[in-house]
């Protein structure tokens, strides 16, 4: 086996820079989310075009038509996605550029998924996100789109009744050059800017009303956000997980920028060392109608966590993966639920040598109140993983049921739940 593809954070072919240079296809991973929609399974990752599956076998399947979350991307044979030059014009045709789609769509309701496609133009440097919603058979209701200059594509967003919201990052200057002649992979050329305040679009849902970008006023980073936001009192509530680019024990004030992928580098993060930055859980409150920024702090001070997901109907009700408390960055191996409304967290810490991930709440059935929380285990002393069940109405008791697979199964991002298999649609084909 060989490496036939350059990679995001850092996967070179062998052979050095001659192989390597002006090759700026990059390996669909497909690895951040899968989600079962419109009767067809999709694998996403946000630089590239979805990938189809057989729900039923997982088999990778090779679409032949160019609908749902595959609208408009562009052909299946584009080598470049997320960068345009003409729009999806003759130039585009030629280069075989395309636009990509989010890796972090978000059900609404039974009958509303919203998601966005990405494209920055390589000319004028403008990015545009094309929010789009759809029905539960993938057919389009209405789409929305947004343009910022000088800007890189969110990973994740929020959906509130009335906008969509994201977080600009701030970045610094990137080094293209070393990225083009093949001695660098996307990420490792990457800079964080340490003193330029984080911005957040608030895109309406609605024509008629402008978009708002607001600053906080300092330089934050943003990696994930809850997918169902909420407006109360003309304010908007957003949930975040991210890194305080402040906080001098992990980044250094006395530069401006600091490298994306910092002390995450490497085969793996070293946590022996205490310089892996921490996850917070932060509460923003915008003032739309004023476009201010009302607060922005912490929701439990020095809880170390991450992958926030939401129960269905009570979307105060937030899950995640817990680390540790003081800031101390570690790996997950407990889960934690904290109401966002009275601040109160309860947690279930794993045994020893386990490792936690994504809560998945699915509502029960038949009346019943609450939700079963559905989560991966990865017990590292006897190398399996376990799909672990909790009961939300008695959650710090922890599981009431174990799946103990036959084989262990590589750490990954985020999943979904689906009730039954549901069919493959017929215009699919196997890949070859």
């Amino acid at each position: 086996d060989k490496i036939k593809y350059r990679n995001v954070f850092g996967t070179q072919r062998d052979g050095g820079v001659l192989a390597n240079a002006f090759d700026l296809t990059l390996k669909n991973v497909a690895n951040t989310n899968v989600l079962q929609w419109g009767e067809r399974l999709y694998a996403f990752w946000e630089a590239g075009r979805p990938y189809e599956m057989n729900p039923d076998t997982l088999e990778t399947l090779r679409s032949v038509t160019e609908d749902g979350p595959l609208k408009g991307l562009g052909g299946i044979d584009c080598k470049v996605r997320g960068i345009t030059i003409d729009e999806g014009g003759p130039i585009d045709n030629i280069v075989k550029a395309g636009k990509s789609f989010t890796a972090h769509p978000h059900v609404e309701d039974e009958d509303t998924l919203i998601g966005f496609k990405i494209e920055t133009n390589a000319q004028t440097k403008f990015m545009t996100l094309e929010f789009t919603e759809y029905d539960s058979k993938w057919n389009e209701k209405k789409a929305t789109s947004f343009s910022v200059k000088d800007s890189l594509p969110p990973h994740d967003f929020s959906v509130s009744k009335s906008y969509y919201s994201f977080f600009d990052n701030p970045y610094g200057e990137m080094d293209n050059m070393r990225y083009l002649i093949g001695l660098k992979a996307p990420t490792q050329i990457m800079q964080l800017a340490l003193r330029q305040p984080t911005k957040v679009h608030v895109v309406p849902r609605s024509k008629g009303q402008d978009p708002v970008t607001v600053e906080l006023d300092h330089s934050y980073f943003c990696i994930h956000l809850n997918g169902l936001s909420e407006e109360k009192d003309g304010k908007l509530y957003l949930y975040s997980t991210g890194w305080d680019l402040t906080d001098e024990r992990f980044f250094p004030q006395s530069q401006d920028s600091a490298p994306f992928l910092g002390a995450w580098g490497g085969a793996y993060p070293d946590f022996t060392r205490g310089k892996v930055p921490p996850s917070l859980l932060y509460e923003t409150v915008i003032d739309v109608e004023k476009g201010t920024v009302v607060s922005h702090e912490e929701v439990r001070p020095g809880i170390v966590i991450e992958f926030p997901t939401q129960e269905e109907d009570k979307p105060n009700m937030m899950y995640l993966a817990i680390a540790a408390e003081e800031y101390t960055s570690l790996p997950s191996s407990g889960l934690c639920r904290i109401n966002t409304e009275t601040r109160e967290m309860e947690t279930w810490w794993a045994d020893n040598k386990q490792f936690t991930h994504e809560v998945i709440p699915v509502k029960k059935q038949n009346g019943q109140p609450g939700s079963w929380l559905l989560t991966p285990l990865y017990d590292a002393g006897k190398r399996r993983t376990t799909i672990a069940i909790l009961d939300s109405e008695d959650f710090s008791s922890g599981p009431v049921c174990r799946l103990n697979l036959k084989h262990h199964v590589t750490y990954g991002l985020h999943g979904s739940f689906a009730r039954q298999s549901q069919s493959v649609v017929s215009d699919s084909l196997p890949a070859l």
